[in-house]
């Protein structure tokens, strides 16, 4: 088995990249894929740091 990032990592790194390239409609339906995948917002999770850091990222 290889050490292929894990396909939460990868949807966030795409999220990543859309909302650096300004794809909000991209980026939102990556939001929902992770959110599918992770299931849970519990601080420390994956889609926790994921809502604070899009929120950080997109705040006025």
């Amino acid at each position: 088995m290889t050490d292929a990032p894990q396909l939460e990592e990868q949807v966030l790194a795409a999220l990543e990249r859309a909302l650096a390239e300004g794809h909000l409609k991209a980026a939102e339906h990556l939001l929902h894929a992770l959110e599918a995948l992770c299931g849970d917002a519990l601080p420390g999770s994956v889609l926790a740091d994921t809502y604070l850091s899009v929120t950080r990222d997109l705040a006025p």
